[in-house]
């Protein structure tokens, strides 16, 4: 029997899945890299286009830019002088740089600091709450957002498992994500699954399906960020629409015309969109 789970978070905010909607783009290309940690300096900046706010680019911009087309991934950390939380989110990410065998820069940036007012208001940082640490991959999107205190396991968890990327390059690409989580032994696995594929079908080139195995240890993260039972008993689907919000989750047999229904569905946000003018935060997920 299909079951839906209707939560406040199942409607909300999934985690990084949704943050990918802020969809900053930073105009970089890619090569390849490794691992740094510094501080922010405050040497001359280059010219940088699509930035009104000032003719310059922050030092804070000239890293990011080098660091994605580098092909690194970077985590964006915003700061304020003096506050207690930032101080202990600063010395989690030294001691994360140090450790960490990932692709990452770490860059450090005082949203208090006129010098980096390009960086905040391209990200719409300035407002947001803090710490607030982004992490972005070398395609130029955000793919985690911290709004607290986080330790060096979470900050290494952020990084996308390969079917979380999956779903977030379709999401960016505007299109939804139908995600069934199963594994082998679940006896409506085929079942559920071939409902997945014929809503694909029926809504082609705009939602792409995707099957997670709940036993695939690099999805482990994933999966908890879901908060998903990694041994349910049936398979648990979720359906994302083309705006990256969680607008269905399902546990056991489901209905074709429900993940339709589903994928298709928008639910109102109280942000004004990227395209107004307007300044506001960038979308919040779920603190973790």
């Amino acid at each position: 029997m299909q079951t839906q789970t209707k939560s406040k978070w199942a409607y909300g905010i999934m985690g990084a899945l949704v943050i990918v909607m802020t969809i900053f783009t930073l105009s970089c290309g890619k090569k390849e890299g490794g691992a740094q940690a510094q501080e922010e300096s405050q040497n001359s900046a280059l010219p940088i286009p699509g930035v009104q706010t000032q003719t310059t680019a922050s030092v804070a911009s000239q890293r990011l830019s080098q660091a994605l087309s580098d092909g690194k991934y970077a985590y964006l950390f915003f700061y304020e002088s003096g506050n207690g939380d930032c101080k202990t989110m600063e010395k989690n990410l030294d001691s994360f740089a140090r450790k960490t065998k990932k692709n990452v820069e770490i860059i450090k940036v005082d949203r208090k600091d006129p010098r980096n007012s390009d960086i905040v208001t391209r990200l719409r940082t300035q407002t947001a709450p803090i710490p607030l640490t982004l992490l972005l991959e070398s395609n130029n999107s955000i793919v985690a957002a911290f709004t607290k205190v986080v330790t060096e396991e979470e900050l290494t968890q952020a990084f996308p498992s390969p079917k979380k990327a999956e779903a977030l390059r379709d999401i960016r690409q505007g299109k939804g994500v139908i995600l069934c989580f199963s594994n082998e032994q679940m006896p409506s696995k085929e079942q559920v699954q071939a409902r997945c594929a014929q809503a694909e079908s029926k809504l082609a080139g705009k939602v792409d399906y995707i099957s997670v195995d709940l036993s695939d240890p690099k999805e482990a993260g994933f999966i908890k960020e879901l908060k998903i039972d990694p041994n349910p008993p049936e398979p648990i689907t979720f359906v994302i629409n083309a705006q990256g919000q969680v607008t269905g989750k399902y546990g056991g047999e489901v209905q074709v015309t429900n993940l339709v229904q589903a994928a298709t569905k928008v639910v109102k946000s109280g942000c004004c969109p990227p395209s107004s003018g307007k300044t506001c935060p960038p979308t919040q997920p779920k603190t973790k």
